[in-house]
């Protein structure tokens, strides 16, 4: 099922990364904004105030020599209202002097002579001892203006009050073509920055979604892995937690089958070991009736009938056989363990081979790897029925004059036996359904289905294991059986 997130990782990243990139971008942009504006202001002051300081001087010397009436100030200080008017660093709106009265005696404009201030500011400068400055503020028509004034003082006598009025326009002009560079940058910045982090918020979630997909096409029939890189991150230790739980997924699974197999199996038994118990007798006597029917057919028979006579005693006998193997298994799930030795019971078995095979055109050929003796928990008649099955469907399976291998050793803790034949080996059609109740890969009327699932629950109640490998070759049965029973 596939969910549609509001917001997903992804985009929560990414949203974040905005926020943080543009917070950044707004702030440094602010903050360098503010610094130039401030360093723009300063300088204009600073510049300001030189020009104020280099014409103190001369301003108050004029002003002196006409109180003592030895010269005419006017056209002197006009002149050096008009310098600084004309300096090309400010663009300056207006420049004036006044007296210790606070009346106008030089002004770039003609108009405002004789003119008298009394404004708050006038009469601070005129009893500073310093420089003052205020900012005028735009008005109509008007940019703002940093209004400057020089007190000129000498000795602590006033003379009076140098102003001068620099205009702001360029310096917000610079600001304003400032702020939109700072701005375009900021945005290109932000644009980068966004995308960016969209790229690592993509290479970061993929492998997040992968694994999600993954996750969500595990079904009890598939059980999909994450890709399994190199990753040395959370990601990659998330990726490789994820595929160890679906190995364990898989091992509990594989169990799973293994044990409802198992029960499959065993409830198999148990159904066909209550029709046994039933059955077995009710045949059995019939047949006892029927075997002395034959006895006495056979005696008084003629040759031309002797041929159905032998057809019918096979029959007879394949219906005995099939009872007797119907009653081995019900009776397989009652065990009497006791310790064998492994070299009494190689021995053992290598005889009943031998005279099992006797019938058959093969060789045996036999080997004991358990060296040191072991002692073996098992049943040894039930061990010995399965290993002779074995041995008879091995030489049923070989050609003629092949050669049929009996071997012991010890793998694991666990007493094992194998037998080798030199077969045709087992179709991949039949592997997986070898060891169920009456399945034969023998020809109709040539077996019953029963002996190797009789061997299995023996073996089972064993706690062991039956397992085998086969190829064009031949195929090799391997028993293994605990040595230490629980």
């Amino acid at each position: 099922m596939k969910t549609h997130f509001v917001f997903s990782l992804k985009t929560k990243f990414v949203l974040a990364a905005a926020m943080i990139v543009a917070i950044t971008s707004f702030t440094g942009g602010s903050w360098f904004l503010r610094m130039e504006e401030q360093a723009m202001t300063e300088k204009l002051q600073s510049g300001g105030r030189l020009v104020l300081s280099s014409v103190k001087v001369p301003v108050i010397n004029t002003i002196i020599n006409e109180e003592l009436g030895s010269r005419d100030p006017t056209g002197f200080l006009d002149d050096i209202l008009a310098d600084i008017m004309a300096n090309p660093q400010f663009t300056t709106e207006y420049a004036f002097i006044i007296d210790a009265q606070g009346k106008v005696i030089a002004h770039n404009r003609m108009g405002e002579y004789g003119k008298i201030y009394r404004d708050p500011f006038t009469m601070a400068a005129l009893a500073d001892d310093d420089y003052r400055m205020v900012t005028i503020p735009a008005t109509k028509g008007r940019a703002p203006v940093l209004h400057m004034a020089l007190p000129l003082k000498i000795y602590g006598k006033s003379w009076g009050v140098l102003q001068v009025g620099f205009s702001l326009a360029p310096l917000q002009a610079k600001l304003k073509a400032m702020k939109r560079t700072i701005w375009w940058f900021s945005l290109c910045f932000f644009l980068i920055g966004t995308s960016i982090f969209y790229l690592i918020g993509l290479t970061m979630t993929k492998p997040l979604q992968h694994l999600s997909l993954a996750m969500a096409e595990i079904t009890h029939e598939s059980m999909a892995t994450a890709p399994s890189g190199q990753r040395r991150d959370e990601i990659g230790l998330l990726q490789r937690s994820f595929n160890a739980m679906i190995e364990r997924l898989q091992q509990s699974e594989a169990e799973r089958h293994k044990a409802i197999d198992s029960l499959v199996q065993s409830e198999k038994l148990a159904m066909t070991g209550k029709l046994v118990a039933g059955v077995a007798h009710e045949v059995n006597n019939p047949l006892a009736a029927i075997a002395t029917c034959l006895y006495n057919l056979e005696m008084r028979v003629s040759e031309e009938m002797r041929w159905d006579l032998d057809i019918v005693k096979q029959g007879f006998n394949r219906i005995g056989n099939i009872v007797k193997q119907l009653s081995d298994l019900s009776s397989a799930a009652r065990l009497d363990l006791h310790p064998v030795a492994s070299d009494l019971f190689f021995h053992e078995a290598t005889s009943f081979a031998r005279m099992a095979l006797r019938k058959y055109p093969v060789t045996l050929s036999a080997a004991d790897g358990c060296v040191p003796q072991l002692l073996i928990p098992m049943d040894r008649g039930k061990i010995h029925q399965v290993m002779l099955n074995l041995l008879v469907n091995a030489a049923d399976a070989s050609p003629p004059d092949g050669n049929i291998h009996f071997a012991t050793f010890v793998a694991d803790d666990r007493f094992c036996f194998s037998i080798t034949d030199q077969g045709s080996g087992i179709s991949d059609h039949n592997r997986e359904k070898i060891f169920e109740l009456f399945y034969s890969t023998k020809g109709a009327g040539s077996g019953s289905g029963i002996g190797l699932a009789i061997c299995k629950a023996i073996i089972d109640m064993h706690q062991g294991s039956i397992e085998f490998e086969s190829g064009p070759s031949g195929t090799v049965f391997t028993v293994a059986i605990p040595l230490h029973k629980e």
